[in-house]
């Protein structure tokens, strides 16, 4: 519910601010088009495959984005796509003794900035205010399984004997803010970086193995994990695909429940 609240209390401030500003530049007596052409700031509100446009009366009108790559003839750098799909693989960091967070086996699907508030700061410059949502696994392929205890404490623990383990994992549900910076290099290449909040609403463990033939699972919901976390988000992409790299420097468990891992993760980025 919190987060919830949250969310809706930044739209509608962002809204209000955006209404204001319009409001005073009509008292002034100064068309919108005159007003954009002089102040390339101000803020749009994204929606994928959705734009605003104004027409000659200087309304608002929402219209179909081609897919196609358009230069602004004026001299300003195209705004950068920024609704996208990612796709990237998790290395642990600062692993309490016994966790072993396997890169290859461990990733997130990031579905990022399905909505946006975005504003020009210049000609090659960007920012926005976006949200979307995050699933990560983070896995371990070894020789340890997490072990979710009567307390609700998850604890390391050596799988049966004679057992041959398949992994064990976490896995985490989540909200995320982004804020970013845009920078626009060039020849259709856009580098970005900045912080991202994480409102963490759901994560489960799972553990599979096989012993004396039969297969084994293990399952669990409602962890106690850190509900709210940051982290730090560098990108670099031409035109609709790049690669990025991510880190977050908070345990995914709360310290009291598990065991401590922090998180890097690296992967690939599709634009719409």
């Amino acid at each position: 519910m919190k987060t919830r609240i949250l969310l809706i209390t930044i739209m509608m401030a962002t809204t209000c601010g955006i209404k204001a500003q319009n409001d005073s530049i009509a008292a002034a007596g100064v068309s919108q088009d005159t007003y954009s052409e002089d102040h390339p700031g101000g803020w749009d509100f994204n929606i994928p495959f959705l734009s605003s446009k104004r027409s000659k009366k200087n309304e608002v009108t929402a219209q179909y984005v081609s897919p196609q790559y358009v230069i602004d003839h004026s001299g300003q750098a195209p705004y950068p796509h920024l609704t996208s799909f990612q796709f990237g693989f998790i290395s642990g960091m600062d692993e309490d003794p016994g966790v072993t967070i396997d890169m290859g086996q461990s990733f997130e699907l990031e579905m990022r900035n399905i909505a946006a508030f975005t504003s020009r700061l210049s000609k090659c410059t960007f920012f926005n205010l976006g949200f979307g949502l995050s699933w990560r696994n983070y896995r371990m392929t070894g020789h340890n399984q997490f072990l979710l205890n009567d307390d609700g404490r998850i604890t390391l623990a050596p799988y049966p004997d004679g057992s041959n383990p398949k992994f064990s994992r976490i896995h985490t549900f989540s909200l995320v803010v982004p804020l970013q910076l845009h920078f626009a290099l060039g020849g259709d290449w856009y580098f970005s970086c900045g912080p991202e909040l994480y409102f963490n609403t759901y994560a489960s463990l799972k553990t599979r193995y096989t012993l004396d033939g039969e297969k084994q699972k293990f399952t669990a919901n409602r962890l106690h994990r850190n509900k709210v976390t940051y982290g730090l988000m560098g990108d670099i992409s031409y035109r609709r695909l790049g690669v990025y790299v991510k880190y977050s420097p908070c345990n995914v468990l709360q310290s009291e429940f598990g065991p401590k891992f922090k998180s890097m993760t690296a992967g690939l980025r599709l634009a719409f």
